[in-house]
């Protein structure tokens, strides 16, 4: 993992970022100044539910997932983060967030994380960040709760469908007529992202692998009839 350490190279890299990309360079080097780097490895956990925190992190590379157990205690992961993607909670007074949860590592993962007290001197200079900033994260919270509303009804072949093409069209590569997703997702992550069990999940998808819709001989997953996928998921 390549780090960024310097405040400069925090600035030019946020630069990157859809949410930075209109700040001007005084307002970037302003923002960095609150910024720490912190480096995951593969499987590491970044923080626990209930336990965790308050803060905010912004993913410059890897991917994590976001996991969160149920009434019934069962582990269902309501969103994986893409570099971009800014996660976490800020706590206002005695105002806690009740929708947390944890967070780990599935490659690994370079963030920059702005701690609670940080973020709250952010929003008193710079509000329009902090404002840009808190909607992201607490977009990320809602997509938690929809997530596990989803779970609640629906079939499961839907759930699976859905899932492959969010991820899809967040980190997949056209490879010809394909559609690669180069992660090392497990047959479980899916099940924990669609609240299903490994062996329905590994039966969905070997099913789908027979009618041509996916591969997964290589070690990845390929889409190869994203149309297909599509009307499963409707």
């Amino acid at each position: 993992m390549a780090k960024v350490t310097s405040g400069e190279g925090k600035a030019q890299t946020l630069k990157k970022l859809h949410l930075f990309e209109d700040l001007s360079e005084e307002e970037l080097a302003h923002a960095v100044q609150y910024m720490q780097e912190r480096t995951f490895k593969k499987g590491e956990y970044l923080f626990f539910e209930e336990e965790g925190e308050p803060g905010i992190y912004i993913l410059l590379d890897g991917l994590i997932k976001l996991l969160k157990e149920t009434h019934d205690a069962k582990i269902v992961i309501v969103r994986l983060v893409y570099p971009g993607d800014i996660f976490g909670w800020i706590e206002w007074g005695k105002k806690v967030p009740k929708n947390t949860y944890t967070a780990r590592a599935i490659t690994d993962s370079i963030t920059l994380y702005i701690s609670n007290k940080d973020f709250i001197n952010l929003a008193i200079k710079h509000p329009a960040i902090a404002i840009k900033m808190t909607c992201e994260a607490t977009a990320i919270l809602l997509h938690a709760y929809d997530t596990l509303k989803s779970i609640a009804g629906g079939k499961v072949e839907e759930r699976i469908a859905r899932v492959l093409l969010e991820i899809a069209d967040r980190i997949g590569k056209k490879h010809k007529d394909a559609i690669i997703i180069d992660a090392p997702l497990t047959r479980n992550d899916i099940a924990e992202m669609t609240g299903t069990t490994v062996e329905t999940a590994i039966r969905v998808m070997s099913k789908w692998k027979k009618m041509g819709i996916i591969n997964t001989d290589r070690g990845y997953i390929e889409i190869l009839k994203r149309k297909e996928l599509e009307k499963l998921a409707v």
